[in-house]
């Protein structure tokens, strides 16, 4: 009876996972498989380290934005439109250099010839010391990172995978509502009707109190020795990412509008070092032709207006559509609009 009873837990259980197993292989949730049917999928997981890994590859795109939420609300549309090409947002929340650099590789490896590329210049590119953490407490998948996708196969028999084939279905059938578009663009603010500028400056200055960012006081000598010691040693990623791109490819090193609260002191140690960042990669890009580094990041009629932000690194949607028009006049044109844009570098025209 018993053994019976054994035989029969065990081919149920068997074919359970078999029929969940040939379920997400079909499904194909995140879109690498090379032997699932053809639907037309969309990205799914919360987690764009699992999303972007298809979008990165896709043929459709000829331009991209790496770099972190400071940047996914930059419209891939806009973009295309204000710059010529066809964009994909692979911008991920919280990524690492390292994670940056790994989307990046996977764009350039479908898209060898890119037209333009985007960097989202912020904090995880200026931190000082010693190399940091590759990877956040968000899980990395290394296997759709890799050239062989085949084995994503053996990576899909567990509760996550599931339970993104479960949603990847339902979207696909018009049971759920498409979460990122098909250019990896997803606007994760809430609804403008939500707005409180209260609660906005709670996010911002702690205390809902607007003022400015306290002021230090220079040591005598200054920070020269100070800069001149700062390592940084995110630009490896940086300088071999840029390394890569051919010559005719335009280049962004777009520093980011953190709120003015957000950003450093004036006279203070910290705003040494995100003066060292900006001019060491400046120096990076004036090595690479069709290089701009545009800085946002310094107090302007954008920054120092509090209701231009949800929190200290996220800006309106009507900010994001401004800075993709100043994007292509920084690239274009070489200047900045109204003093609101510091163009700190140009190279060649635009072909």
């Amino acid at each position: 009876m018993w053994r019976r009873f054994f035989k029969l837990f065990l081919g149920t259980t068997v074919g359970t996972l078999a029929a969940l197993y040939a379920f997400v292989l079909i499904v194909d949730p995140y879109d690498t498989l090379p032997f699932s049917p053809g639907f037309e999928r969309t990205a799914v997981s919360t987690n764009q380290r699992f999303s972007y890994p298809a979008l990165a590859a896709k043929s459709g795109f000829d331009s991209a934005v790496i770099g972190t939420s400071t940047t996914r609300l930059l419209k891939p549309a806009e973009l295309g439109g204000a710059l010529g090409g066809r964009f994909v947002n692979l911008s991920m929340n919280s990524a690492t250099a390292y994670e940056q650099s790994e989307i990046f590789r996977l764009f350039l490896a479908a898209h060898p010839k890119p037209r333009v590329v985007i960097f989202g210049i912020d904090v995880s590119w200026c931190e000082a010391g010693a190399m940091p953490a590759r990877f956040t407490f968000r899980p990395f998948p290394p296997w759709l990172y890799d050239s062989d996708p085949w084995n994503d196969a053996l990576y899909l028999l567990n509760f996550s995978a599931i339970e993104q084939a479960g949603r990847q279905l339902a979207t696909l059938t018009g049971l759920r509502e498409t979460k990122y578009g098909h250019d990896g663009y997803r606007n994760f603010l809430p609804p403008p009707s939500e707005y409180d500028l209260t609660k906005a400056r709670e996010n911002l200055y702690g205390d809902g109190c607007p003022r400015p960012r306290r002021a230090g006081v220079p040591p005598k000598d200054g920070y020269d020795a100070y800069r001149q010691a700062l390592k940084f040693p995110t630009h490896e990623y940086l300088g071999g990412m840029v390394s890569r791109l051919p010559g005719d490819t335009i280049k962004v090193f777009l520093f980011v509008p953190y709120h003015h609260y957000t950003q450093a002191g004036p006279g203070t140690e910290d705003e040494a070092r995100w003066d060292e960042c900006k001019r060491r990669v400046v120096g990076l890009a004036a090595g690479h032709p069709n290089s701009h580094v545009l800085d946002f990041m310094f107090l302007s009629q954008i920054t120092g207006v509090d209701t231009n932000y949800w929190d200290p690194l996220h800006y309106t949607t009507g900010i994001s559509s401004r800075l993709s028009v100043m994007i292509s006049t920084g690239v274009k044109e070489r200047r900045g609009e109204d003093g609101l844009l510091l163009v700190t570098l140009n190279r060649p025209e635009v072909r």
